[in-house]
């Protein structure tokens, strides 16, 4: 038995599984990882998510590990300059997650496609001159180390702390939800603390059922701005853990973000 090729194997099987639920590469790099233009306006500026494939247009045929370390946990390019990566959103990873992400991203097939640079428009460079915060890098605690292994896979609040990191991207810092800036079509955010006006009389099983099925508690369905396709592919264990997390939170009233 060759046990590098079944080290792999494994490595390429829980990456997949990252990707798929939680860290979601392909919903800006696309379904084959050949990267995307999200939003290209003239008065916004063209914002595109590279090829991270090993074909033509390649930003990370050269990538070493920390280059990836870089990318995905601390929202830099190589060269040391800020990226429009929503880093904060991934800055927990393990090294052992992160690993297998990128074993699962190089054993896609390669695709061909260029997509050029990132220009800023005039209401992008208004938007980062007055809150240079909107760039992951300018708040994300670069000496802080990273965990090699994450917490058990369990139903525990401390591996559901490890995976609602994603949450907040949308739900805000202390998951009270709100209005989101940058896009009119946007819905409100949830509030997921266990405030009245958030998931207060909520159980695990209607926690559980809102991101298997996309219904809330009262029946009425889930935007799909939410992924909850992805995220209810979680394991059972996946999803207690984050249920078991989020009653352990403050709770904020709705807005606060």
């Amino acid at each position: 038995m060759d046990l590098n090729a079944a080290a792999l194997t494994r490595a390429i099987a829980r990456g997949k599984h990252l990707i798929e639920t939680r860290v979601s590469c392909n919903a800006c790099h696309g379904a084959d990882f050949g990267g995307g233009v999200i939003v290209e306006q003239v008065f916004v500026g063209r914002w595109v998510a590279p090829n991270l494939t090993l074909g033509k247009g390649s930003i990370t045929r050269e990538y070493t590990a920390v280059d990836w370390d870089h990318a995905v946990r601390h929202g830099l390019r190589r060269g040391g300059r800020s990226s429009s990566m929503p880093s904060t959103d991934f800055t927990n990873l393990s090294d052992h997650e992160l690993s297998d992400i990128v074993a699962y991203i190089r054993s896609r097939p390669p695709v061909d496609k260029d997509l050029g640079s990132v220009k800023f428009g005039p209401v992008l460079s208004f938007l980062l001159a007055f809150n240079p915060d909107m760039l992951a890098a300018a708040v994300i605690d670069h000496e802080k180390t990273h965990a090699v292994e994450p917490p058990q896979t369990a139903p525990t609040a401390e591996f559901g702390e490890h995976l609602a990191q994603v949450c907040r991207g949308c739900h805000g810092r202390n998951l009270s939800g709100g209005e989101l800036e940058g896009d009119p079509n946007m819905p409100i955010v949830a509030n997921i603390t266990p405030h009245e006006t958030g998931l207060k009389d909520w159980t695990e099983e209607d926690f559980i059922r809102a991101l298997r099925e996309g219904k809330r508690k009262d029946g009425t369905a889930i935007s799909n701005y939410m992924p909850w396709r992805a995220y209810g592919q979680m394991s059972d264990a996946e999803l207690k853990a984050i249920w078991a997390y989020l009653r352990t939170v403050p709770p904020v009233e709705k807005g606060n973000h």
